[in-house]
């Protein structure tokens, strides 16, 4: 025997966030780059971060495991990073994972800030004339491009992208350091490699 009334519910089920996101209907594989169309990915993003489904599928990717594409304006990358920072068990708390998201896109939701407003808000001096980057992450997003600290300190002093790794001198003994002028890319040190050959041979022609 049913109790069933045939009356219709007092409250509805809640509409699925899917059918609220702002690419309800569009081609899904505009969230779907290939690898390295940085611009394809900033246009995902774009549509991302004005869709009032934003968080719930940036956590749905997040502990789903999707691997692929952007979610909730999060691209690959920062998705990795996040799931290296968190335990698994951390982004099941639902404060946690929507700080954890939040952080990861904080300079692309704002940006009024610039490059030399982030360096200025992150960096700090350290004893010896060296300079220090807040916080332990290894690289933040900027504009959905993902850039680390030494990066940013080349770029900013010589006023050109860096090429290859950004890494300290070898006279710089401190390992955290980030101070310009301690810092060399893969052009610069093969240019000093170059010169100290150069200043070998001539050493080496005068002495014979």
């Amino acid at each position: 025997m049913t109790h069933y009334t045939g009356a219709v519910p007092a409250a509805q089920r809640p509409t699925d966030w899917r059918l609220l996101g702002a690419c309800a209907g569009l081609d899904p594989d505009r969230w779907f780059p290939r690898p390295g169309d940085t611009l394809a990915v900033q246009a995902a993003k774009s549509l991302c971060f004005g869709c009032p489904s934003m968080l719930r599928c940036a956590s749905h990717a997040l502990t789903r495991g999707e691997d692929w594409g952007v979610w909730g304006g999060l691209s690959e990358g920062q998705r990795h990073t996040i799931r290296k920072k968190y335990k698994a068990r951390q982004l099941e708390n639902p404060a946690r994972l929507e700080a954890a998201v939040y952080e990861a896109l904080h300079f692309e939701l704002n940006p009024t800030e610039t490059l030399r407003s982030v360096w200025d808000d992150n960096t700090h001096v350290l004893p010896g004339g060296h300079l220090g980057w807040q916080g332990a992450s290894a690289s933040f997003s900027f504009h959905g491009i993902s850039i680390t600290p030494k990066q940013l300190s080349f770029l900013l002093d010589r006023g050109r992208k860096a090429t290859g790794h950004v890494r300290r001198s070898p006279e710089c003994p401190v390992v955290e350091c980030i101070h310009p002028r301690h810092l060399m890319d893969a052009d610069e040190r093969r240019q000093r490699v170059a010169a100290e050959r150069e200043a070998r041979a001539a050493t080496e022609l005068l002495a014979a």
